[in-house]
């Protein structure tokens, strides 16, 4: 029986053309373990989520490229804090640009029987898919750290954390990552890389909770304390109010940065569930149809993201209406005037 299915299988991919390789015969993809069973099931679940994927990839790309235009255009906007989230929506950008159409066509390379296809778009998709997600960890717990230096060092704040550091900061994990991610193909196991990657991603969100836990707690008894200095005064100066103000605002944000990182961890944790699995029991196909979804659940997130800046940053969603105003604007503007070019073309033409 066995025979005959990959008989059958070899006779199937050969009608695919020249450019098809028999997945009976390849069967290695550099470090990556593969699994070339083909069931009913696992046929859809690819159809799926590579329709699934696709349909992101858009809504990631233009969610992230808004928010990326609105505060380089935006001179208001370039703070350590947004750049930051600038920073953030730099790397879901790439997942959307890049890494979900990789992964789009790995999964019709994988339908169609077409090895060099599957091999190539899976060592882009699941490389940039790493570092993305180890980016964006880090980029979430220097967030955090930022919003623990304004808390602390208030006065000297403006001296100490600067934008060009920002970038600085954020540079360094790129490079690290991309690092990292290159060692993997060349020199590192599989094991060794998902364990530093792991590792890496899961202190990071570690740090960053820990942290948010503790500035939360200051930013309560700081309100407190002023809350109570104007009740004892029974006047509130316009001091006091101010103080106030920017603490509810300073709380505001580190909510925002908290609900970022918890979505980013729901959406990461199936992820680390399906690597663990992997470890343990292999490349199965069980494993393989989890690792499908649990990839699409993660690059979901990059979709998430521009929505949660928008709805919890006020600056941030009336600087992005302003700019969708000023695209529209000018697109119309562009619209008649290529039509009256297009009516003189045929007039000239007749």
């Amino acid at each position: 029986m066995q025979e005959m299915a990959e008989t059958n299988f070899s006779r199937n991919s050969s009608m695919l053309g020249s450019n098809s390789t028999s997945f009976s015969v390849q069967k290695e993809c550099l470090l990556f373990d593969v699994n070339f069973h083909t069931t009913q099931f696992l046929y859809v679940t690819h159809i799926l989520t590579a329709v699934v994927n696709s349909l992101f990839s858009f809504t990631a790309t233009a969610g992230n490229a808004v928010v990326i235009l609105t505060v380089w255009r935006s001179p208001s906007l370039h703070t350590p804090s947004n750049t930051l989230i600038c920073c953030l929506a730099v790397s879901d950008l790439t997942v959307g640009l890049l890494t979900q159409p990789c992964f789009v066509v790995h999964k019709i390379g994988e339908i169609l029987h077409n090895f060099q296809m599957y091999c190539i778009t899976r060592v882009v998709s699941e490389s940039l898919g790493s570092i993305t997600a180890g980016v964006s960890g880090l980029t979430m717990a220097a967030a955090t750290i930022e919003r623990y230096l304004a808390l602390y060092f208030h006065l000297r704040y403006n001296e100490i954390v600067t934008v060009k550091r920002v970038l600085i900061v954020v540079s360094s994990f790129w490079i690290f990552l991309v690092t990292l991610a290159t060692f993997r193909l060349l020199l590192l196991r599989p094991e060794l890389y998902n364990t530093i990657l792991v590792t890496t991603i899961s202190l990071s969100l570690l740090l960053t909770y820990l942290v948010n836990v503790k500035i939360m707690k200051c930013v309560r008894m700081h309100e407190q304390q002023i809350q109570a200095e104007c009740t004892s005064a029974r006047l509130q100066t316009e001091e006091k109010t101010s103080r106030l103000r920017d603490m509810l605002r300073y709380k505001k944000s580190t909510v925002t940065m908290i609900i970022v990182v918890g979505i980013f961890t729901l959406c990461f944790l199936p992820m680390l569930c399906v690597k663990l699995a992997h470890r343990l029991w292999g490349y199965t196909v069980r494993v393989k149809v989890s690792y499908l979804f649990a990839s699409t659940i993660t690059f979901l997130n990059s979709s998430i993201n521009p929505l949660v800046y928008c709805w919890r940053i006020k600056t941030l969603r009336n600087a992005v209406k302003s700019v969708l105003k000023q695209l529209k604007c000018k697109k119309d503007k562009i619209i008649p005037s290529l039509q009256r070019g297009e009516t003189q073309t045929s007039q000239l033409t007749v």
